[in-house]
């Protein structure tokens, strides 16, 4: 039987939450309502909210903007107000229409949404509406993002995919079409990137509309286009990474603008194409895309750019490609790292970080080695402790600094295989003799001196 509560002097029963209930009702203390409120949205589970205007965004990759966001999620109907929370991956958007919201978290429960090739979930936020800030983005609001430069003569080209090699050539022939190229300076900070200097802001916007998602080489190489912040691009000579128009001796021989085929011309980014066949058939036509980059572009590739020969050794550095190991003994090296995960793909870095203990990080040449490294050393005992292992939310081990700390056996926390002749899969006879399994008690020897 129940327990029954005896009715107190306020006439409730005995019962914090009915009495905090009956004081802001009856108090008209805005402090205790401001409190209850808080109270009563903390109450609700985030993962089973109620239905909402607004949908909640988690993992959100790092260096998403508000016009990512927007691509991604304007096909289920007009969105009123983003807001990002970039330090906890999150972000808020709020629909105009309860149905179109309903739409959205009804299509990310079954299909995959991606941005920057991660993985994004959505659901229903707790709030049903977003508090208007400065910070926030209102798209019908006509004005740019808070996180996007403003239209500039100079554009950031991001290489996403970079299976061919990328030097002044490639973005000259590619970017010449819609104006004069002035200077191209290319590095390799986060993956491979270039900023590209116009003669004017109309050829950089030109340059921005018609590239912006398509693949240089088929299937490959695909292009993110921003304005950028700078004002001007520093290059000191012409060679593979750097090119000024004005300076003597000029590496491209005096290249000319050449007119980009009618093909490219007319190009549109895979996700102005259409969308994945489960949302037309329920919701009919979308109006953008389910991903930010990724194959896609016109057949072949951009027209005009000659195949080059692929990258002889492990690619640079690509999203989804690093593995974070925890539950190391204090005595495993990077060497010994590079020997645990050259079984699975070319290790490009290792990185042992010495203020978290028993963690580091593999830097591998592509996400499908990094699959078959968690799926195959997960849970794995070395030296009497048990391996776990996950996808890093970096794309890529940074250079270190001039100073290396050492670990307990004199040697570095930071080394670069990347010119190792050790890794296993540089050449197509090696790569068929690596054998894709998980630790055994057996080991397979090959090209042993016959002595041996």
């Amino acid at each position: 039987m129940a327990e029954k509560h005896a009715l107190n002097q306020f006439g409730t029963q005995n019962d914090p939450q009915a009495q905090n209930q009956w004081y802001s009702d009856n108090t008209g203390d805005p402090k205790r309502r401001k409190i209850d409120q808080k109270m009563s949205k903390a109450s609700v589970d985030p993962h089973n909210a109620p239905v909402s205007r607004v949908v909640h965004a988690r993992a959100v990759p790092d260096g998403c903007t508000f016009q990512m966001l927007l691509d991604v999620l304007k096909q289920f109907g007009k969105i009123s107000y983003i807001t990002m929370m970039p330090r906890l991956r999150q972000s808020l958007v709020e629909f105009e229409r309860l149905e179109d919201a309903q739409k959205c978290v009804q299509m990310a429960a079954s299909n995959q949404f991606y941005i920057k090739e991660r993985p994004i979930f959505f659901n229903y936020s707790t709030s049903q509406e977003i508090t208007r800030s400065p910070y926030g983005y209102a798209p019908d609001s006509n004005q740019a993002p808070p996180d996007e430069p403003p239209p500039n003569h100079i554009l950031l080209y991001t290489i996403f995919k970079p299976m061919y090699t990328i030097n002044v050539d490639v973005i000259h022939t590619i970017s010449s079409p819609y104006g004069v190229v002035q200077r191209i300076a290319i590095f390799k900070k986060n993956g491979i990137q270039a900023l590209v200097e116009f003669d004017s802001n109309v050829s950089a916007n030109r340059a921005k509309q018609n590239l912006d998602g398509a693949d240089i080489y088929a299937g490959c190489c695909t292009l993110k286009i921003e304005y950028a912040r700078t004002q001007k691009v520093n290059v000191n000579k012409n060679d593979d990474m750097t090119y000024d128009i004005s300076l003597q001796g000029q590496r491209m021989g005096g290249m000319r603008p050449q007119p980009m085929p009618q093909a490219a011309m007319n190009y549109q980014p895979h996700y102005q194409q259409g969308y994945q066949q489960g949302y037309r058939e329920s919701y009919g036509q979308p109006q953008g895309p389910p991903q930010y980059g990724g194959p896609h572009g016109p057949p072949g590739g951009i027209p005009g750019v000659p195949v080059p020969a692929m990258n002889p050794g492990p690619s640079p550095a690509i999203p989804g490609s690093v593995v974070m190991v925890y539950g190391l003994d204090k005595n495993v090296n990077c060497d010994g790292l590079f020997n645990l995960f050259c079984s699975y793909g070319n290790v490009l870095k290792v990185k042992i970080l010495v203020n978290k203990k028993g963690t580091a990080m593999v830097h591998l040449d592509n996400p499908t080695a990094v699959k078959n490294a968690i799926q195959f050393l997960s849970k794995c005992v070395l030296f009497g402790t048990e391996l776990e292992l996950a996808l890093s939310k970096h794309d890529f081990i940074a250079d270190h600094g001039q100073t290396v700390e050492l670990l307990p056996d004199g040697s570095p926390c930071w080394k670069d295989f990347s010119q190792s002749r050790n890794n296993r899969f540089l050449t197509v006879e090696g790569t068929s003799k690596n054998r894709i399994i998980g630790p055994t008690k057996i080991l397979h020897f090959y090209n042993a001196p016959p002595d041996a």
